[in-house]
């Protein structure tokens, strides 16, 4: 008896130790490096992603959580046409994890033989929210919320892939999925860019749309977003039909890079 009941103990702690731990939110965090956005500004965005990651109050928003972690990972997107460029997921909160994610987000400022240049094309926002979903589906550790954080210079231009997934198509999944899109408008090119963001790209529960006025301006903006996004709280937004109807006046009229010929 005493053997079977050991047994069931050690099967019972094995079972608990393989059950993931759930985290406050899983995050992806999802970055623009289409044509429109030259070396100097994708540096800038990842530099400030890179702050923001060190950043006492970001940290501490973290810690704040019932569960005190959470998952984050970055993505790198432009059109269908070019590569995505993810990397692992780090769970925040613990010592050192924080230095750990912001020193994997600078590997893709390195410039060197050897090392494919990122991004190029148009701004196939649809396409990047689909592969940031499917991260988040892929990944099984449980959490409270599920949240994909778009920046970006630009509307979505039309894909260069035939077939390619579209936004609306990309931003409805993510709804049926209970998946919060919240978006940060970077405003060097188009003035309102934050009103076609909240016309067409965000949804789900304090979904929201925070605005930088250049890529200068990105850095403080993004540890604004962050800490919106790890509190969980509600914010105000404009009423639906006026962002409908002034979000849909917004066109991206800059000419689009075409692809290289082979």
């Amino acid at each position: 008896m005493r053997a079977t009941l050991a047994l069931i103990c050690l099967l019972f702690a094995q079972i608990t130790a393989a059950q993931p731990v759930e985290v406050d939110v899983k995050i992806v965090i999802s970055v623009d490096a289409s044509g429109s956005v030259d070396p100097t500004e994708f540096r800038l965005q990842i530099g400030g992603i890179v702050n923001a990651m060190r950043d006492q109050s970001v940290q501490r928003a973290v810690r704040a959580g019932p569960k005190g972690r959470v998952l984050a990972a970055v993505l790198i997107w432009s059109d269908a046409a070019y590569p995505k460029y993810p990397t692992a997921w780090f769970e925040l909160g613990p010592e050192g994890s924080f230095d750990a994610f912001a020193m994997e987000i600078e590997k893709f400022t390195i410039s060197a033989p050897g090392v494919p240049a990122i991004g190029g094309g148009g701004t196939n926002i649809g396409d990047g929210l689909i592969y940031a979903i499917n991260m988040l589906e892929e990944n099984t550790v449980p959490a409270s919320r599920l949240v994909i954080d778009v920046s970006g210079d630009g509307p979505e231009s039309k894909p260069w892939v035939k077939g390619a997934v579209e936004l609306p198509q990309a931003r409805a999944l993510a709804a049926a999925k209970g998946i919060t899109v919240n978006g940060l408008a970077i405003e060097t090119d188009i003035a309102g860019l934050h009103l076609w963001y909240e016309a067409n790209l965000i949804t789900g529960t304090g979904s929201f749309v925070m605005q930088a006025a250049d890529f200068q301006d990105y850095q403080q903006a993004i540890i604004k977003k962050l800490l919106r996004e790890l509190s969980g709280q509600p914010f105000t937004r404009n009423g639906p039909l006026r962002r409908q109807q002034m979000g849909q006046q917004i066109g991206d009229g800059r000419p689009q890079q075409e692809p290289a010929k082979g």
